[in-house]
C-alpha cells in the first residue's frame, strides 16, 4: 500500500503531472501554438530555393583601352599589393580583362563582411600608382539576390527605340509595389562620337587633343557668383554646355581674325548614337530587350510574378504596332509546381501515417497522436521567420521528411500509455471491479504510462536533433539549403516534445477501455484487433524464437551483419552504386554558353550565333513532322552577345508535363545538330536545374607564364584520354592578335617621347574622353577619335602621323616600329599568382568526375609539377567546393556521433551501452544504398546529409530497446530473458515509428515530376535507412548487448587501448612526445590487443560476476 502511495504521490510531481491535471492550460498552450503558426505563415515570403548569403566582395576597375597585360601590372598587381595581409580574406581571385579589371575577395565565414568592405574600400583609396586613364575603383558587396523572371519586349524597334522604350518600361517596373529590383538589357548606352579623319586633321594642322580641349572650354555651365544689390542677392551662371550633337556642332575650334570661324562640324562629323558595341539581344528571332526582375530578402516571389504578368498584359495592349512583351523562365510557375506537389505529398504522407496508426494503436490514441503533426508543424511555421527561414522547395520537403519522424515521440507515449491503461483496466477487470466494463483512464496511470518512457524518448527526440545540427552549420555555396533543412526539423521536433510531454498526456485522460463501439468506429476497432492479434501472433510465433536463436549463435548473426556491411561498402567503392556530387536534375531550360577562339571577327561570330539558333528550331521542327499532335520541344529562343568573342544561349522548353523528351536529350539533340564548328574555343550544353559549373575544375598556377602554358596544354591533352570527357576548357585560350610600337633611336633625337606617340594612338583608336553630361537619368561620354571605318584598318596605325612639340607631322613609319604579335585575351590569377584553370564535363553513366580527379592528382599532376617546377596545382571551382564539402560532411558526422554519444552516455549511466544503441547507424547505410540501387538514382551530396540525418532517427529505437533491458535487469531477470523481454514488449513501437516515417516519405519516392528530383535522394536515404537499420535493431542490438554483457571485462579493456592511442597522439600534436615514440607505443598496443585477443579465446580472461551498478 505504501509503495502505491509512493509511486502515486511521485506521479504528481512534476510538468507532465500537472499538465495532466490541468487540461486548460494544454489546450490554451495547443491554440496559442495554432494561431501564431497560421499568422506566421501568411507572412512568411515564398521563393524557389532558400538563400545563401554571398560572403564575396567585388573589386571592378575600368581602364579603356588597355590590353590584359596592360590592366595586370596597372590596377591588378597594386590592388593586390594593397590588400596584402588584410585580416578576413579567405580567397582572392583576379581577372585582367581588355578595359577592366574585377578582383572577388572571399571573406572568412566568422568576419563581419561590412567592416571588411570599408578597409577594402581604405585601401584601394590609398593607392597612389595607379595609371591616370583608369576610372574610379568600385567596392561592392555581391547581391543577395534571386531570379524571379524575365520580361522580354521584341519586334521591329530601331536602336533609339528600344532605349526609350527600355527605360520607360524599367521605371515603370521599378514604380510597382512589389518590384524592387531590375536590370535592362539589350537596349545600348548613349554615347556621342566626334570623329575627324586624318586628312582633316593635316588640313587644318589640328590634333587630336585640341579638338578635345575645345569641347572642354566651350561646353561647360559654371556658377559666377552672386551679385549683392541692395535690391537682393542675384545669382550669376554661365551657361553653354552642350547635351546633343547639334549643339557639339556650334563649337568653335578656331577664330580668324577676319572674323570667320572654324566650327567642329566643318572638321568632324558628329554622331549623337549609341557607344559602338555588337553587344545584341534577340528573341524568337525578333530583336529584342530584357529586363530581368530579381526577389531581394523578405519579397515573395509569387506576389513579384502576378504583378509583372498583370503590367506585360497591360502593356502590351497598350503598345501596339506590333511590339510584343512576353516572360519567361518565370520561377513562380515552378515554386507553385512545387508547393503543390509538396502540399499533396503531405497530405499524402499524413493520410498513410494515419491509417497505420489506426490499425496499431486505439483510435482515440491515433487520433492524438496524428494532432502531433499539425502542432508541430504550427511551431515551427511560427519560429521559421527568426531564423530566416522562408517557405520554399526546401523547407518544404523538411516538412514531408520529418512528418512520419515528428510522432515517434507521441507514438512510444502513446503506446506505453496506452500498454499502462490496458494494464490497469485488465488488472481491475481480473480484481472483479464493478465498474471495469465502463472502464475510464485516471491521471495517474496516464502519467504512470507517459513517465515509463518520457526519458529515453526525450533523449530519442533530441538526438535526431543533434544529428541534424551539424546540416544547419555545413556552411559554403549550398549553405541556404542545408540550413533550411536543419531548422525546420529541429523546430519540429522541438514542438514535438512540448505536444507528446505536455499536451497528449492531457488528453489521454479519461480514456475508455472495455465499451463497446458501433458503426464505423466499431468496424475500425474489429480492425485494429485483427491487425493487433496478428502482430501478436508474429511477435510470439515468429520474431521471438527467431530472435532467441540468434542470440544463442550471437557471434555468427553479428559476422553475417558485419560481412553484409562489408559488401555494401565494396558495391560502393566498385561502382555498382553510382556517386555525384550533386544531383543532375533536367530542368525546363537549355543553356549554351560560346567562346570564340581569341581576335575571331566579328563576321564568324555572327555566323556561329544563326548556325546554333538555327539547330535549335531545326530540331524542334523535326519533333512536331514526327509528333504533330504535340506542343513540341522548344517554347522560346533568346540569345545575348557577352562579348566580342562569346554569347549566350538560352532555351525556354515546353513544360515537362506536355513533353515526352528530357531536356538532357534535348541539348544532346541540340549539340549533334550543331556539330563541331570552327573558331569555337568553348561550347557549352547546360540542361539541369541546380549548380550549373562544369564538373571538373583544376587550377595551374606558376610565376613563369611559359611553363604554366604548357603545362596547362598538358593537362588538357591528359584529360582528353577519358572516355565520357567532354567540353574541355583551357581559360587562357591561344591568345589573340596585338600591335606592338616601339620607338627608334632617331624619335628621340627630335623630342619624340614614347608616351606622346602612346596618347597620339590612344586619341585615334579609343579615344580621348572629352567630358560627360548628364541626360535625364543616364551618364553620355563625348568621345574624340578617328571615324569607325578609319578604326577597323592596321593600314591606318601605318599612315598615322605623329605631331611633335613644333606641331610638325612626322608619319610614325619613321618614328617607331610596327610588330604584329599574339596577346593574352584575359588573364586570371588566384591568390596573387597567374593561373590557368582547366575545366570539363562528365558524361553521366560512364564515369564518375571523383575518379578522373583522382586519377589526374595521384598520377599525371607529380609527373607534371617535376617537369614544371614552378607550377603549383589546386582543385577549383566546383571540383574544390566538393573536396571541401566531403570534410564539411566527414567533421559534421563526427560531431553528431560525439553529440549522440553524450546524450545517450548520460543517461544510462554507461561508456560502452552508447555504443551498442548506435551499432545500428552504419547499418541504416546499408539501406541508403540499396534504396539508391532500386530506384536507380545516384548517391549525392542530399543523400549524405539524408545519411548524417539518420545517425539520430535510427538510434532511437535501439535506446528504449536497451533501456527496457536493462529495466528487466534490474529487476532480477537474467540477460536472455531481459532482452527478450524488453523485444516483445518494445516491438509495436519500433514497428510503429519505423513504419511511419517509411509510408510519410513514400509518396514522394513515387514522384515523377522535375520538382521532386532535388529531395528524392535525401528521402531515399531516410526511408530505406530507417527501414533496415530498425529491422536490425531487433536482431542486432540484443546480439551485440548479450555479446558485451558476458565480456565486459574484455570489451572494458580493448576499448582502453584506442584510448590511449588517442592521447599519445595528443601528446605528439602538443609537443609532449615525439612521433618515434608514438610509433613505439602504438606497436606496443597492437602487440597488446594481440594477447589479449589470444588470452580471450583460450580463455584466460574470465569474467567476473558484475554487480547491476558496475555492469555498465
Amino acid at each position: 500500500m505504501n509503495t502505491a502511495s509512493n509511486l502515486s504521490a511521485e506521479n504528481n510531481k512534476g510538468l507532465i503531472s500537472w499538465f495532466a491535471r490541468n487540461s486548460v492550460a494544454a489546450n490554451l498552450i495547443m491554440c496559442f501554438i495554432f494561431c501564431a503558426g497560421a499568422i506566421s505563415l501568411s507572412n512568411i515570403s515564398k521563393e524557389m530555393f532558400p538563400r545563401t548569403e554571398s560572403r564575396w566582395i567585388n573589386v571592378t576597375v575600368a581602364y579603356p583601352g588597355a590590353a590584359p597585360v596592360e590592366v595586370e601590372k596597372g590596377v591588378v598587381l597594386p590592388i593586390e599589393a594593397a590588400l596584402d595581409g588584410l585580416r578576413g580574406i579567405k580567397t582572392i581571385s583576379s581577372d585582367a580583362f581588355r578595359d577592366r579589371a574585377t578582383v572577388n575577395l572571399e571573406v572568412e565565414p566568422n568576419e563581419d563582411i561590412n567592416e571588411i568592405m570599408s578597409l577594402i574600400e581604405n585601401r584601394v583609396d590609398g593607392i597612389t600608382n595607379f595609371p591616370e586613364d583608369i576610372e574610379r575603383p568600385e567596392v561592392t558587396r555581391s547581391k543577395n539576390s534571386m531570379w524571379a523572371l524575365g520580361l522580354v519586349v521584341y519586334g521591329e524597334m530601331t536602336e533609339r527605340k528600344k532605349k526609350i522604350l527600355g527605360e520607360e518600361i524599367y521605371d515603370e517596373l521599378m514604380a510597382l509595389p512589389e518590384i524592387k529590383d531590375v536590370k535592362l538589357w539589350g537596349a545600348g548606352e548613349y554615347e556621342i562620337s566626334i570623329e575627324v579623319e586624318e586628312k582633316r586633321l593635316r588640313e587644318f594642322n589640328l590634333t587630336l587633343s585640341e579638338v578635345a580641349s575645345a569641347v572642354r572650354n566651350s561646353s561647360l555651365d559654371l556658377p559666377a557668383g552672386v551679385i549683392k544689390s541692395e535690391s537682393g542677392h542675384v545669382l550669376v551662371r554661365t551657361e553653354g554646355k552642350a547635351y546633343n550633337g547639334n549643339d557639339f556642332s556650334n563649337i568653335v575650334l578656331r577664330s580668324r581674325v577676319d572674323g570667320t570661324q572654324l566650327l567642329l562640324s566643318d572638321v568632324a562629323e558628329i554622331r549623337d548614337g549609341f557607344r559602338e558595341s555588337i553587344f545584341t539581344n534577340r528573341f524568337d528571332r525578333q530583336p529584342s530587350f530584357t529586363l530581368g526582375v530579381s526577389s531581394l530578402e523578405g519579397q515573395n516571389v509569387l506576389d513579384i510574378s502576378e504583378a509583372v504578368h498583370s503590367y506585360a498584359s497591360k502593356k502590351e495592349a497598350e503598345l501596339g504596332g506590333g511590339i510584343r512583351l512576353s516572360t519567361f523562365a518565370d520561377e513562380a510557375y515552378y515554386l507553385n509546381g512545387r508547393l503543390a506537389m509538396m502540399s499533396e505529398n503531405l497530405l499524402l504522407g499524413g493520410i498513410l501515417v494515419a491509417v497505420v496508426l489506426g490499425l496499431f494503436l486505439n483510435l482515440k490514441v491515433a487520433c492524438w497522436v496524428i494532432i502531433g503533426i499539425p502542432i508541430s508543424f504550427a511551431g515551427a511555421f511560427w519560429l521559421m521567420p527568426s531564423f530566416d527561414v522562408t517557405i520554399n522547395v526546401m523547407s518544404l520537403f523538411a516538412f514531408i521528411m520529418v512528418l512520419g519522424i515528428v510522432v515517434d515521440d507521441a507514438i512510444v507515449i502513446g503506446e506505453s500509455v496506452y500498454r499502462e491503461v490496458t494494464s490497469d483496466y485488465e488488472n481491475k477487470l481480473a480484481a472483479g471491479v464493478e465498474d471495469a466494463d465502463t472502464y475510464s483512464a485516471s491521471i495517474a496511470t496516464v502519467v504512470a504510462g507517459t513517465k515509463r518512457v518520457a526519458i529515453p524518448s526525450t533523449i530519442g527526440v533530441l538526438t535526431t536533433m543533434a544529428a541534424f545540427l551539424p546540416v544547419v552549420f555545413a556552411g559554403g555555396s549550398f549553405d541556404g539549403i542545408t540550413r533550411a533543412l536543419g531548422i525546420v526539423v529541429i523546430l519540429c521536433l522541438a514542438f514535438s516534445l512540448i505536444e507528446s510531454k505536455l499536451i497528449l498526456p492531457a488528453h489521454l485522460v479519461g480514456l475508455k477501455i472495455g465499451e463497446k463501439s458501433t458503426g464505423i468506429s466499431g468496424h475500425i476497432d474489429r480492425c485494429r484487433a485483427h491487425v493487433s492479434g496478428k502482430l501478436d501472433g508474429f511477435v510470439n510465433k515468429t520474431y521471438l524464437p527467431a530472435l532467441r536463436i540468434a542470440l544463442r549463435n550471437r557471434y555468427v548473426t553479428l559476422a553475417a551483419f558485419l560481412s553484409l556491411l562489408v559488401l555494401t561498402i565494396g558495391a560502393t567503392s566498385s561502382g555498382f552504386a553510382r556517386f555525384e556530387f550533386f544531383p543532375s536534375v533536367p530542368g525546363d531550360i537549355v543553356q549554351v554558353n560560346v567562346t570564340m577562339q581569341d581576335g575571331s571577327s566579328p563576321a564568324s561570330l555572327t555566323e556561329t550565333i544563326d548556325i546554333i539558333e538555327s539547330a535549335a528550331y531545326t530540331i524542334n521542327e523535326e519533333y512536331l513532322s514526327q509528333n504533330p499532335d504535340t506542343a513540341g520541344l522548344v517554347k522560346h529562343v533568346v540569345f545575348w552577345v557577352e562579348s566580342d568573342v562569346s554569347f549566350a544561349f538560352l532555351v525556354e522548353l515546353v513544360k515537362t508535363e506536355f513533353r515526352d523528351t528530357s531536356a538532357v536529350e534535348i541539348a544532346k539533340l541540340w549539340r549533334e545538330e550543331v556539330g563541331l564548328l570552327p573558331n569555337v574555343r568553348k561550347q557549352r550544353f547546360s540542361a539541369t536545374d541546380g549548380p550549373n559549373g562544369p564538373k571538373i575544375s583544376l587550377s595551374l598556377s606558376g610565376s613563369d607564364s611559359q611553363e604554366l602554358t604548357f603545362a596547362s596544354a598538358e593537362l588538357q591533352q591528359y584529360l582528353t584520354q577519358f572516355p565520357g570527357v567532354y567540353d574541355i576548357y583551357n581559360s587562357q585560350g591561344s591568345g589573340s592578335k596585338e600591335v606592338l610600337i616601339q620607338l627608334k633611336p632617331y624619335a628621340t633625337q627630335i623630342g619624340i617621347r614614347l608616351s606622346d606617340v602612346a596618347m597620339q594612338v590612344r586619341q585615334a583608336f579609343y579615344g580621348e574622353e572629352a567630358q560627360r553630361i548628364q541626360r535625364d537619368s543616364e551618364t553620355v561620354k563625348v568621345m574624340v577619335r578617328y571615324p569607325y571605318n578609319d578604326r577597323r584598318s592596321l593600314a591606318t596605325l601605318e599612315n598615322m602621323h605623329i605631331r611633335t612639340a613644333s606641331g610638325e607631322a612626322i608619319a610614325i613609319g619613321e618614328i617607331a616600329d610596327i610588330q604584329v604579335g599574339t596577346g593574352l585575351t584575359a588573364i586570371e590569377r588566384l591568390d596573387r599568382k597567374r593561373t590557368v584553370t582547366i575545366t570539363a564535363e562528365v558524361e553521366e553513366g560512364k564515369l564518375e568526375s571523383d575518379e578522373i580527379v583522382s586519377d589526374v592528382s595521384d598520377s599525371f599532376i607529380p609527373k607534371l609539377i617535376e617537369k614544371y617546377p614552378s607550377v603549383d596545382y589546386r582543385l577549383s571551382g566546383s571540383t574544390q567546393e566538393q573536396n571541401e564539402y566531403y570534410y564539411t560532411m566527414a567533421t559534421g558526422l563526427a560531431a553528431a556521433l560525439f553529440m549522440i554519444y553524450g546524450l545517450l552516455a548520460v543517461p544510462l549511466r554507461s561508456y560502452i551501452q552508447p555504443l551498442v544503441i548506435m551499432s545500428v547507424i552504419p547499418f541504416g547505410f546499408i539501406g541508403a544504398v540499396f534504396g539508391h540501387v532500386l530506384f536507380d538514382t545516384t548517391i549525392n551530396m542530399l543523400s549524405v546529409f539524408g545519411i548524417i540525418a539518420l545517425a539520430g532517427v535510427v538510434v532511437n529505437d535501439s535506446l528504449i530497446l536497451v533501456e527496457f533491458t536493462n529495466r528487466g535487469r534490474n529487476q532480477g531477470l537474467s540477460e536472455e530473458d531481459a532482452i527478450m523481454n524488453a523485444g516483445k514488449l518494445r516491438f509495436r513501437a519500433i514497428v510503429l515509428t519505423t513504419v511511419t516515417t517509411f509510408v510519410g516519405l513514400l509518396p514522394l519516392l513515387f514522384e515523377t515530376s522535375v520538382q521532386a528530383q532535388f529531395v528524392i535522394p535525401m528521402a531515399l536515404s531516410l526511408s530505406f535507412g530507417i527501414l533496415f537499420a530498425s529491422t536490425i535493431t531487433l536482431i542486432l542490438v540484443p546480439c551485440l548487448y548479450l555479446v558485451i554483457e558476458t565480456n565486459l571485462r574484455f570489451v572494458k579493456i580493448m576499448l582502453t587501448l584506442p584510448l590511449a592511442a588517442a592521447v599519445g597522439y595528443l601528446l605528439v600534436i602538443l609537443g609532449l612526445a615525439s612521433l618515434d615514440v608514438f610509433k613505439g607505443f602504438i606497436a606496443i598496443l597492437l602487440a597488446a590487443s594481440v594477447f589479449l585477443l589470444c588470452a580471450k579465446m583460450f580463455n584466460y580472461l574470465p569474467e567476473g560476476e558484475p554487480s547491476v551498478a558496475s555492469r555498465h
